[in-house]
This record gives C-alpha cells, sequence and structure tokens, in this order.
C-alpha cells in the first residue's frame, strides 16, 4: 500500500514521544526532564498533525472501499473525532509542558501526571487499532 511505510515512519516518532513522555510522568514531581519536555512540547502536536494526516489519505480511502458504506462512513466519522480530540489534547499536554518548564504550572502535580498518561495511553491504542486496520488490509 503506497504510504505506508511513511506512516509506519510516523507512528514510530509518535510511539517514542509517548515513551518520553511516560518518562517525565514517571519523573514527577522529583525531576522535570527539561530536554524530554522540550521536544516533546515541541514535537507532539505536529507529529500527531502528520501522522492523521497520513491516515486520512492511506487508510480512510481503504476503510470506504471494503466496509459497507453506511458502515465505512461512521467508522471514518469515529476516526475524524478522535483526531479532533487527540489534536485538542497533544495541543494542551504541549500547554502544560512549556508551562513546567517555566515553572508557572496552574495545575497539580497529580492533575499533571494523570493528563500526561491519559494522553499517550489513548494515542498508544489509537496506534495499535490503526495498525490492526492497516493489517487488515482495509
Amino acid at each position: 500500500m503506497p504510504g505506508q511505510d511513511a506512516l509506519e515512519e510516523g507512528y514510530q516518532s509518535l510511539l517514542e514521544l509517548c515513551d518520553r513522555l511516560e518518562a517525565v510522568a514517571d519523573s514527577l514531581p522529583r525531576r522535570i526532564d527539561t530536554a524530554s519536555c522540550r521536544e516533546v512540547a515541541d514535537k507532539l502536536p505536529s507529529t500527531l498533525l502528520i501522522v492523521h494526516r497520513l491516515e486520512e489519505e492511506i487508510l480512510f480511502p481503504g476503510i470506504a472501499a471494503v466496509r459497507c458504506q453506511d458502515d465505512g462512513q461512521r467508522l471514518i466519522e469515529r476516526l475524524r473525532d478522535e483526531h479532533r480530540h487527540d489534536g485538542q489534547s497533544a495541543e494542551q499536554v504541549a500547554r502544560v509542558l512549556n508551562e513546567l518548564l517555566h515553572g508557572r504550572s496552574p495545575h497539580s502535580w497529580e492533575a499533571i501526571g494523570y493528563m500526561l498518561r491519559a494522553f499517550f495511553e489513548t494515542v498508544r491504542r489509537h496506534v495499535a487499532t490503526e495498525r490492526l486496520l492497516l493489517a487488515q488490509r482495509v
């Protein structure tokens, strides 16, 4: 499938950022890894956007072609909703990481840890689901 290599590279980059985010969450509040915070804050929203665009170009046409019309459209709309939600969450995570870097977060350590974990767990599940769809050649 054309472009699937680029999509897999995007998934790898996104999962590496999730690993960095998990390490940040694990280290709070003892220490803040400024290099990881900066890298994730800088790269996360744009990496996620690139992956979502590739999914829409590569995966969505396959879903529309293989699934019955109504089911395919419902699945595509659900995935687009997830993309919107994940994109907003990525922006929020980047904002919180930048606040940590500047020592001015209004959130508790527990809230920050929960937010980071909720985000990277959601993204990991999303990637796993998309990979399954690709493997089925939808």
